[in-house]
């Protein structure tokens, strides 16, 4: 009997330990693993961190800011020196020569208002007179550029032919003279005489629209050959000249 009481105490403690296996001791490191996931995710969420790097996003973003608000400023402060022919050009581009008084502008013509360096062409056509064939001028077709040689304007005939030369500007705006004066000095034979020229009619918002006269001077080549040339023909013969834009 004793041993039967054994055996079967054996057997319920064996059935106790294998119940108590299966109900808590048997995965310890499942509990401990999801812990571990739990405390990551808030970690990474932990208002603490997340403070941390709202406070490292400002920081970047202020001197990002700081620095093209200052790259910005520079530029603004700059623009001015370079964007316009009064501010690139040095003074004594703007003063006006003196000259013969025969295309000395009137006193109440004003001053200067533009000036600008022509280079091109002086156009020729060959026509027939009761004297013979000759050059007759067509008018030029010239550039206009400013003292940086940056390119301003252009010259030539305007619809009126080639006794009303016009100026325009890139802007649109032009002037048309009528020649009221000519010039050529010592040595000056070679190039087309200087000139002085009366505003006949503008037109645009800009700089020439109030024009009143304007001197051609300091002129380089430009001059035709002379008589004989065969009817039809035309010519082109480069010259240079600076033109002087007067108004009040």
């Amino acid at each position: 009997m004793k041993g039967l009481v054994i055996a079967s105490s054996l057997a319920i403690l064996s059935s106790l330990t294998a119940c108590s296996s299966s109900s808590g001791g048997g995965s310890p490191s499942g509990p401990a693993d999801a812990a571990g996931t739990n405390d990551a995710e808030q970690d990474s969420s932990n208002p603490d961190d997340a403070t941390s790097a709202n406070d490292a996003q400002p920081d970047s973003g202020s001197v990002d800011s700081a620095t093209t608000q200052d790259s910005g400023e520079t530029a603004d402060s700059a623009a001015p020196d370079g964007g316009g022919m009064d501010a690139s050009c040095p003074a004594s581009w703007w003063v006006a020569p003196v000259v013969n008084s025969v295309i000395e502008v009137p006193l109440d013509g004003g001053g200067v208002l533009l000036h600008a360096a022509g280079a091109g062409t002086q156009n020729y056509a060959c026509t027939i007179t009761d004297a013979g064939t000759i050059w007759s001028l067509t008018g030029p077709a010239a550039t206009l550029s400013d003292c940086n040689g940056t390119l301003i304007g252009h010259h030539f005939a305007s619809e009126a032919g080639a006794n009303y030369p016009e100026w325009q500007t890139t802007d649109g705006t032009y002037v048309v003279g009528d020649k009221i004066g000519h010039f050529t000095p010592d040595g000056g034979a070679e190039s087309v005489p200087w000139l002085l020229l009366q505003e006949v009619s503008t037109s645009g918002s800009g700089t020439l629209s109030q024009v009143a006269y304007v001197q051609r001077l300091f002129t380089d080549g430009g001059v035709a050959p002379g008589p004989g040339c065969d009817a039809g023909d035309t010519l082109q013969v480069p010259y240079g000249a600076d033109y002087y834009f007067y108004g009040p």
